[in-house]
C-alpha cells in the first residue's frame, strides 16, 4: 500500500484507500490494537499540548511523535527552551504500563519538526519510519542542519535501522495502523490512521492541522513548505476521516488530545 495510489488526486486517493481498508476488514477481523496518547509537554504561552501515541500491534510496539527534547522535563519554561512545559518523559511514561525503552519496536514520525523527534534516540533499538523527502532534507544539510540531527543520532549514525516512506505505508501489512502521506507542513510530511475494534477508527494529524480554529479555517501554518501541497492533503484528510468516520485527534488540541482515555488508560 506504499505508494499505490499516488498519482490520483488526493480525494479520489483518500476514497480509494478508505475501500482498500474496507475490504481488508472483511477478509480478515482486526487484530488486538491498543492506543495510548502520552504527555510529550505544553506549550505554554499558546493554550496547546503536545501529545505522542504508544500503539499495541499484537505483541508489538511503537510509538507515534516523540515530543520535546528530554533533557527539558522538570525544567521551568522560558524563552531560551521556547516557552514548552515538559513534566515526564516518553521512558518513565512506558515505564508506568511496565514497558522499557527496549521493547519499542518501531518509531514512526509524523515529520522532522523539533517539538516530534525530542526523544526518538532514547529508543536507540528501534526501526524508523519518516517521510523520506524529509529524511533527505536532513541527510543533504548535515552536519549543520537546523533540523536537530543529533536527536535521530541513532539513525543518522547508521546504529538502528531506519526505514523512509514514500507515500502511504500499512505499517503492519492488515490495515489496522497506517502512515498517510499528507505533504505540504513539510515535504514528507504524514499523518496516521489506527484502526481499533471498539473505539474505530482514529486519525493523528501530526502538523497537518495544529489547533482546532486553524483546521476549522482551513489556514496554511507559518512555517509551511508548500501551501498547494497542504491545501490538497487537507482535502485528503478530511474526505479520509469522512469514509472511515474517524475519531480526529489534532496533536496540539487539548479539546481533541481528551477525546481519548486519560493515561495510563488506553483505547481499544
Amino acid at each position: 500500500m506504499s505508494n499505490m495510489f499516488a498519482t490520483v488526486p488526493g480525494q479520489l486517493r483518500a476514497l480509494l484507500l478508505a475501500a482498500t481498508l474496507a475490504f481488508a476488514t472483511a477478509a480478515a477481523p482486526l487484530p488486538r490494537v491498543e492506543l495510548w496518547r502520552l504527555d510529550c509537554g505544553t506549550f505554554v504561552t499558546k493554550g496547546l499540548v503536545n501529545s505522542c501515541y504508544l500503539i499495541r500491534h499484537g505483541d508489538r510496539l511503537m510509538l507515534w511523535d516523540t515530543g520535546f527534547g528530554g533533557e527539558l522535563v522538570g525544567q521551568p519554561p522560558a524563552a531560551e527552551t521556547r516557552s514548552v512545559l515538559v513534566r515526564k518523559s516518553l521512558v518513565s511514561q512506558l515505564a508506568e504500563l511496565g514497558l522499557k525503552p527496549e521493547q519499542v519496536e518501531i518509531v514512526a514520525l509524523s515529520h522532522l519538526h523539533w517539538d516530534h523527534i525530542g526523544q526518538a534516540a532514547s529508543f536507540p533499538k528501534a526501526r524508523l519510519l519518516i517521510g523520506r523527502e524529509d529524511w533527505e532534507a536532513l541527510t543533504a544539510t548535515l552536519p549543520d542542519s537546523h533540523l536537530e540531527p543529533f536527536r535521530l543520532a541513532p539513525w543518522i549514525n547508521g546504529a538502528a535501522p531506519k526505514d523512509p516512506v514514500t507515500g502511504d505505508r500499512d505499517i503492519f501489512g492488515d490495515g489496522s495502523v497506517v502512515m498517510i502521506a499528507t505533504p505540504g507542513h513539510t515535504a514528507g510530511h504524514h499523518a496516521l490512521l489506527v484502526r481499533l475494534r471498539h473505539t474505530g477508527a482514529v486519525l493523528l494529524t501530526g502538523d497537518l492541522y495544529y489547533s482546532a480554529a486553524q483546521a476549522a479555517q482551513k489556514l496554511i501554518p507559518k512555517g509551511n513548505a508548500d501551501a498547494g501541497e497542504t491545501m490538497a492533503s487537507f482535502r485528503r484528510f478530511d474526505a479520509l476521516a469522512t469514509a472511515q468516520k474517524a475519531v480526529v485527534i489534532i496533536q496540539h488540541e487539548p479539546g481533541d488530545v481528551a477525546k481519548l482515555p486519560l493515561f495510563p488508560k488506553g483505547a481499544e
